[in-house]
């Protein structure tokens, strides 16, 4: 059988130059954190991984620039997705409309930890930024932190059915609870709307076990039925908690030790699903 084409749908990255690059103080990740463009891509290349999708964090905020230098200097290996710190913010649907044009990015991420956050989502603040991204046609994806949470980005989907909608992190299962995870209950709700995706990914966060995380598993079958495996996608979450995990068992949690996974659906969410999403470029 042939080998199916990898892209690892959740990354970050971080400049030794802070110079060059300086963080947004409140959220500057320790001195000394690695997390180069130029470390992953030896990651990916020994791991076998074709590309992969940057998601922009706190660190950076709106400022692109790293991404551009990664993708510039790796040609058909990155795309881009950004974060607006303020989702309500009037001038939000504009910003994301000149990174679109003017600095390739293909999606928006929301974080929705804060109550203020979550509840305004839920009173439709951020609907003018989500309707944007339903006019650029790239995804909005969540970062819930809590299975709580994930009823708001229940309630997004519902009112927008024509926007991709993606859930970071398995939604923060609470393994703790066991079958049948009540707490998931609206993150699998999601996974029976056509326009709901997400990310296997965080795994070594969300369990409480060893590699190969197999307190995780009966959750992720419950996820695969949910959703299918063509809106699910693997991510890495790189470079945070790297080393231990090494990248390489981060991609076979799902490629070798998801025993219920048919050959085809561990192609889609090693791959298939992402590069439906977002192609990859030589150059922008």
């Amino acid at each position: 059988m042939t080998e199916p084409t990898i892209f690892d749908a959740h990354v970050h990255v971080v400049s030794d130059d802070r110079q060059k690059y300086p963080m947004v103080p409140e959220w500057a990740l320790p001195e000394g954190f690695s997390g180069t463009a130029d470390w992953l891509v030896e990651l990916m290349d020994a791991a076998g991984v074709s590309g992969a999708l940057l998601v922009q964090a706190l660190w950076y905020g709106e400022d692109n620039r790293y991404f551009h230098e990664a993708v510039h200097r790796f040609p058909g290996r990155f795309v881009c997705l950004g974060h607006l710190p303020d989702p309500f913010a009037p001038d939000a649907p504009e910003k994301l409309s000149r990174q679109y044009a003017e600095e390739g990015i293909r999606g928006v991420r929301i974080r929705i930890k804060e109550d203020y956050k979550a509840e305004g989502v839920t009173a439709g603040k951020a609907d003018p930024l989500i309707k944007r991204a339903g006019e650029l046609g790239v995804p909005v994806q969540i970062l819930t932190y809590d299975a709580d949470r994930q009823p708001v980005v229940l309630g997004l989907a519902r009112r927008f059915p024509d926007v991709k909608f993606i859930t970071d992190h398995l939604g923060y299962p609470r393994l703790a609870e066991g079958y049948p995870y009540p707490s998931s209950r609206a993150f699998f709700d999601c996974g029976r709307l056509a326009n709901c995706y997400a990310k296997v990914s965080l795994h070594c966060e969300l369990s409480s076990q060893n590699y190969p995380w197999a307190d995780l598993h009966d959750f992720q079958k419950l996820t695969l039925d949910a959703f299918g495996a063509r809106r699910l996608m693997w991510g890495s979450n790189y470079p945070m908690l790297m080393p231990n995990p090494p990248y390489q068992q981060r991609l076979d949690a799902v490629r070798t030790e998801l025993p219920f996974l048919s050959d085809e659906e561990r192609a889609w969410i090693l791959g298939r699903t992402a590069l439906s999403l977002w192609q990859l470029e030589a150059d922008r």
